[in-house]
């Protein structure tokens, strides 16, 4: 059952349904996107200022020995935990930006960037990331028992780990929620607006997608499988938002995928970095971990268009 738009309305299996890339309110023409863009990369620098200041004060106070690597491009001598609370709260001022662009410059609200219907569909977004949750840990329990020489248990400190926890359920899900709104949201929309091909527009932003995320830590493994896997995921994430017509799905699947790593399988070579999860990866094989996440995508693929359906009006 193919996607496709006429004039504003999109159609599947019959019904017409909302469609949040083609039933946009409010004033969408191309210079308005280019405003927004800009004041979008005000907020990308901002929060990134705001993350070297976090920094430099915490370096300050503690005496901990925090310098910015130029190699690297990253701060090192900090605590992993609170690294990624800095990293994160950059997010918050990019969700600040992106809100001020759409109903400022756009005239509409912020959840047109996920649904054309009157509300957000909480019920999809938690359904979503329960089951992708889910298949994450069957995925990475059967990944264990093949390969249990790839993992080490860590040694757990409580009190580590607690400061994680919250860290991880209360700004992880805004940080992956914001790469939504701009990938499958803002980007998506504007490239909408020329096309409504679900393919093509899924390899438009899975190549950005991958891009955008191509100086990760972890390329330093294998840029082809890496890359690769990025890239497969950013496809993924696009289809499964254009074909079923709003993000929902999309948003809870990409806040289980980093909640679960950040909770309980840590990496060193990863922008999560050594943050005390449960157990650490000490073989992350590249082109293992592109299988695993192809398999992991198209079985919660198959299962969510069955389980969750569109709006029809």
């Amino acid at each position: 059952m193919g996607i496709g738009a006429y004039g504003s309305k999109s159609y599947r299996g019959g019904f017409r349904i909302k469609h949040y890339l083609f039933d946009l309110p409010g004033e969408n023409g191309w210079k308005r996107y280019l405003l927004s863009s800009v004041i979008i990369l005000v907020a990308l620098i901002a929060g990134s200022v705001l993350y070297a200041i976090l920094m430099m004060i915490t370096g300050l106070l503690n005496g901990d020995g925090i310098v910015f690597d130029n190699k690297s491009g990253m701060f090192v001598g900090v605590d992993p935990t609170l690294d990624l609370l800095f990293m994160n709260l950059m997010y918050v001022v990019w969700m600040f930006g992106i809100w001020l662009s759409i109903r400022i410059v756009h005239k509409r609200k912020l959840k047109t960037l996920i649904t054309a219907n009157d509300r957000i569909n909480w019920k999809q977004i938690f359904g979503s990331f329960a089951l992708y949750f889910g298949l994450m840990v069957l995925l990475e329990l059967v990944y264990f028992l093949i390969f249990p020489e790839h993992f080490v248990w860590n040694e757990f400190d409580l009190e580590k780990f607690l400061f994680l926890f919250f860290v991880v359920l209360v700004l992880t899900p805004i940080q992956t929620t914001v790469e939504e709104l701009i990938f499958r949201g803002f980007l998506l929309q504007w490239i909408g607006k020329v096309i409504n091909n679900p393919i093509v527009l899924a390899i438009i932003m899975a190549l950005i997608f991958g891009s955008l995320h191509f100086f990760n830590p972890e390329m330093e493994r294998s840029a082809i499988w890496v890359g690769l896997d990025y890239v497969f995921v950013g496809f993924m994430l696009t289809f499964l938002a254009v074909k079923m017509g709003s993000s929902e799905l999309s948003i809870g699947a990409h806040a289980a995928n980093n909640m679960f790593l950040f909770w309980f399988i840590g990496d060193p070579q990863s922008v999560g970095g050594s943050v005390p999860a449960l157990i650490t990866v000490v073989n992350n094989d590249p082109a293992i971990s592109l299988v695993l996440d192809v398999i992991l995508f198209l079985v919660f693929y198959l299962i969510a268009v069955k389980k969750f359906k569109p709006s029809a009006i």
